[in-house]
């Protein structure tokens, strides 16, 4: 435990050291529904093989408003001392901007005391950069930002660290670590091209079981980007037997969102949120998770 002390001491030193402009990875509101999206340290930690699908439509009724869609495989391996994942993406911003790529996961966990685990992860990817940018509409004649569509493959990569108890976590990650700030053409504007800063992320979470049929779970996460200040989603989640779960949380000075969940049966569970930002149209965010161990073993 103090080895682990330790190690929450020195992440969160950095953290705040490389309080880092324009954020350029999706926005989630259901990551704690599974955080393999933030911390590929997570992959592998549901237990068994799992399938999964997330769908967020942001600030609905804009036209050209962001939108993220992902399909995720994950599930443990070599008697669940390893993680495995692999996940299709579809991010869009306005209607010229398009990435769509995979991501490949892979975790390293190791026991820690009778019933923590910290998991080391790493993410490896490659995504399609493809922009329409004559497509755009020009406010001034002869714009060079805008003066050549891009098609480019990029590649990814992002490392975390997570650990877990049955009552707590606690997790740092870095989700996409190459950046292209000086790469000719995408300096060129940065807001229009949202450029790939790092993002710095810490998340943590209690567990605590009310009495047999309710459990609330406290959490946090916060999110450091260069040039912007830091940022938190304050959160807060109720589950009833273990099958119904209510919550709220408040992500500071944007969004108040509302979160629902539904476990149907031993395999299936829905989410569901609702975002509620202060200056923009509502957005909404659908979860899906199906686990395959009744078919894969």
């Amino acid at each position: 435990m103090k080895k682990f002390k330790f190690i929450i001491t020195v992440v969160s030193g950095l953290f705040f050291s490389n309080m880092s402009k324009t954020q350029s990875l999706p926005l989630y509101s259901q990551y704690m529904s599974n955080m393999v999206n933030i911390n590929p340290a997570y992959v592998g930690q549901i237990g068994n093989p799992n399938l999964s699908m997330l769908w967020r439509e942001q600030w609905t009724g804009i036209q050209g408003s962001p939108t993220t869609k992902s399909i995720t495989y994950e599930s443990p391996f070599r008697y669940n001392k390893m993680g495995l994942g692999v996940q299709i993406f579809d991010d869009r911003y306005v209607n010229y901007i398009k990435r769509t790529g995979v991501n490949f996961y892979y975790s390293l966990k190791i026991p820690v005391s009778d019933n923590g685990i910290i998991s080391f992860g790493l993410k490896g990817g490659v995504y399609n950069d493809n922009r329409s940018l004559t497509d755009a509409v020009v406010f001034q004649s002869g714009d060079v930002a805008l003066a050549n569509n891009i098609n480019k493959i990029i590649p990814i990569a992002g490392a975390g660290i997570f650990y877990q108890d049955p009552k707590f976590y606690f997790g740092f990650s870095i989700p996409d670590m190459i950046t292209f700030s000086t790469v000719q053409n995408y300096a060129s504007d940065k807001n229009l091209y949202q450029v790939n800063e790092l993002h710095y992320f810490i998340t943590s979470g209690l567990n605590i079981n009310l009495n047999d049929e309710l459990s609330f779970q406290p959490s946090v996460l916060l999110r450091s980007i260069k040039g912007v200040n830091l940022e938190a989603d304050l959160n807060t989640r109720v589950w009833m037997q273990n099958k119904v779960g209510l919550g709220l949380s408040y992500r500071t000075s944007q969004a108040i969102l509302a979160l629902f969940d539904l476990q149907l049966n031993k395999q299936f569970r829905i989410g569901y949120a609702y975002d509620m930002p202060f200056q923009r149209p509502n957005s909404h965010e659908l979860f899906i998770s199906y686990n395959l161990s009744k078919y894969l073993k």
